[in-house]
């Protein structure tokens, strides 16, 4: 498999700078995960105290995927320098083409500022340069903020629906949704 363009360690949007993690940002980090921990009354997980130390460390990666092609990334307001956000995503899954999203989140405190908008924003622009020919994210179905915020970003086309056969509280399944670039 050839592997495709990584997209860059250190990239900008109008208000944030986005680079790769290092090892002094990870109680950071973790705490912002922590943070965004609410989306496990929606996809049924439970919070992972070393989430992202096994990010920096080898990767949230898919069956047979390769750290290499893994990145997680702090997102900065390019003003304060202050951490706002956390972005991991995997190149090359399920086919060398795909661009996958594993995680986005905005600390509380930036909510309903535009901010992940502007990093996915960003970052389309910057895939359409490259060889991918799609996006993905998987979002909990229960998470209709999220489905709300993907879709009108033009992650529109579902790709499949994964969990649970039938809703109930304690029923939880995913949705795959998919943007061609």
């Amino acid at each position: 498999m050839v592997l495709k363009k990584m997209i860059p360690s250190v990239w900008e949007t109008k208000r944030l700078t986005i680079k790769d993690l290092t090892e002094e940002e990870i109680p950071t980090a973790q705490k912002l995960y922590d943070q965004g921990s609410f989306i496990h009354q929606w996809d049924g997980g439970s919070l992972d105290k070393e989430y992202v130390y096994r990010c920096f460390t080898v990767g949230d990666l898919p069956p047979n995927g390769l750290n290499e092609q893994f990145k997680i990334q702090v997102i900065r307001m390019q003003e304060t320098g202050l951490i706002v956000g956390l972005l991991t995503t995997y190149h090359g899954y399920p086919t060398p083409e795909t661009f996958y999203i594993n995680y986005l989140y905005i600390d509380k405190e930036y909510h309903k500022q535009g901010l992940g908008q502007e990093v996915v924003n960003e970052l389309l622009d910057i895939l359409k340069q490259t060889k991918y020919n799609e996006v993905r994210a998987n979002v909990a179905i229960k998470n209709w903020a999220a489905l709300r915020f993907w879709t009108k970003l033009g992650l529109n086309t579902i790709q499949g629906i994964f969990g649970d056969k039938e809703h109930g509280v304690d029923h939880y399944a995913d949705i795959e949704v998919i943007k061609y670039l």
